[in-house]
């Protein structure tokens, strides 16, 4: 089944149902209290244990209307040998937060990514004491904290738009990565094969992380609603394919399909250890990965047109 068409009519009713839904958003003034809080430690360690030069947070956590208890925490380092960042990032992995903390080495960044980091960056400034986070939003308050309710709307739509285009161009990253190893499996000696297949399985498995934190972003902005318990990855893909009051379909059917099927995998990658994982299907994922992002790609562009607000709907 492909995407189900909406008329001019619908999207219209969609875009006026999203812009109320937006409008009738509220903080969670705890949480964004207890993820400042957790951001600083991580800052702070950074600083002295690793001898970062800058700090900064950008993605969630800079748009408090829509952090929620299933947002991460990014932050971006500056300073750190490339050694130095991946011991920094074990060392993030076993920290005692409540929310996943991402680390991005801000020197190796670059591109459109570097530049939105750029521009939503909060700095966390080293030596300095732990600010209250209503005071950090400052610098952003036309931007996180709308005046007039007519531009609600049209801000969070272009917010949405710009961090599934972020999250896109990281999979990019990885899509090149998994491209460079196919290029180079059938000229390595055979004892080196195994260690690279399962770098394009670990690549595969996080190219299908990227696609689901956008599904994950649009339940909670748009559907407000992310499914739960055992199948909740299953259900989510399904809720994507569904025509709402709010939206239209994110993905077609064949892409849902598509997408069962490196989800059955990544979760094989993720739940089965060394030897004991086969990597007969491997390679086949791997070739044919650009052709299912570039359909995922498409039906995210699509999604994201249908949310443009055109002046007759005013």
């Amino acid at each position: 089944m492909s995407k189900q068409k909406m008329s001019a009519d619908q999207l219209s009713a969609c875009r006026k149902r999203l812009e109320q839904v937006w409008k009738s958003r509220v903080m969670d003034e705890g949480l964004l209290h207890q993820a400042w809080r957790d951001a600083q430690e991580v800052a702070i360690l950074l600083y002295e244990e690793f001898g970062a030069t800058q700090v900064v947070v950008f993605g969630s956590l800079t748009e408090p209307m829509w952090f929620t208890k299933g947002s991460d925490i990014d932050i971006a380092v500056s300073g750190l040998s490339n050694d130095l960042y991946h011991k920094a990032c074990i060392r993030i992995m076993n920290f005692n937060s409540a929310f996943r903390i991402d680390l991005i080495n801000f020197d190796t960044s670059n591109g459109l990514f570097r530049e939105r980091i750029k521009q939503r960056a909060m700095p966390i400034e080293k030596g300095t004491r732990p600010l209250l986070w209503q005071t950090l939003y400052k610098h952003l308050q036309r931007q996180v904290f709308p005046t007039e309710d007519g531009e609600i709307y049209e801000m969070n739509r272009k917010r949405l738009t710009q961090r599934i285009n972020d999250e896109l161009d990281k999979i990019d990253a990885i899509l090149e990565r998994i491209q460079r190893g196919l290029d180079n499996i059938d000229v390595l000696p055979v004892q080196a094969r195994e260690f690279v297949e399962n770098t394009i399985a670990t690549d595969l498995a996080d190219v299908y992380r990227g696609i689901e934190k956008v599904f994950l972003r649009i339940a909670r902005e748009v559907d407000m609603h992310v499914p739960t318990r055992s199948r909740w990855h299953k259900n989510l893909l399904a809720q994507m394919t569904e025509k709402r009051p709010e939206r239209c379909p994110v993905i077609s059917e064949n892409t849902r399909h598509e997408l069962e099927k490196l989800l059955e995998f990544r979760h094989k990658v993720n739940n089965i250890y060394g030897k004991e994982l086969k990597y007969e299907k491997t390679i086949p994922h791997a070739e044919s990965i650009d052709t299912l992002f570039t359909n995922v790609s498409q039906d995210l562009n699509a999604f994201t047109d249908s949310l443009e607000k055109r002046g007759e709907d005013a």
